[in-house]
């Protein structure tokens, strides 16, 4: 199943081996994970290798950040995760080359469904493009694509799509402008 294939599925319940899967990683992750040295960034990438994640060799994810269910993760060269970011890949969360996701960014793929009396798990992937910024405090919830190059502001709340090189903020985060890249000086 390609990403292009998730749709905002109802899954109801997460079936019984993930969940011990989870419990196991949440484990790993509170402990060899979140007290590793700063500088172990190779260690903590063989740790979310160990549980499925598909991470380039040369990402980064902060000792302090929070990720469940890893195997649902997959990072591009040169990306990172911030500190007390939380990605919450309950369907799948792509993260391009060259982005950041910031302090305090939540990455959200799962909700529940309002209609229903019990409220249903729903999930929707989430995939954020190369040389993106995900700012301080943002939350991206579930099935957003944000496009190759975009911006998306401190504490902002992405509800919908974030088209290429474009600079959004605001609840619910609304396009501020475009990105231009200046020319590079040299000499």
């Amino acid at each position: 199943m390609t990403f292009e294939d998730y749709k905002p599925v109802q899954t109801g319940t997460i079936p019984s081996r993930l969940k011990v899967a989870a419990i196991a990683w949440r484990l790993v992750n509170a402990t060899a994970f979140r007290y590793s040295p700063f500088f172990s960034r190779g260690w903590r990438r063989l740790l979310l290798r160990a549980f499925g994640a598909d991470i380039h060799h040369t990402t980064s994810a902060n000792r302090l950040a929070v990720i469940d269910y890893p195997w649902n993760l997959r990072m591009g060269a040169w990306s990172s995760l911030g500190p007390h970011s939380w990605t919450y890949a309950l369907a799948p969360i792509t993260i391009g080359a060259k982005t950041c996701v910031g302090d305090g960014v939540r990455l959200l793929t799962g909700s529940h469904d309002i209609e229903d009396c019990q409220f249903g798990l729903l999930v929707s992937p989430i995939a954020i493009g190369s040389c993106c910024w995900v700012a301080t405090g943002a939350t991206v919830l579930p099935g957003v694509t944000i496009g190759e190059g975009a911006v998306v502001g401190a504490c902002a709340v992405v509800t919908k799509d974030v088209p290429a090189w474009t600079v959004v903020a605001g609840n619910p985060a609304r396009e501020v402008k475009k990105r231009v890249m200046r020319e590079e000086r040299r000499g």
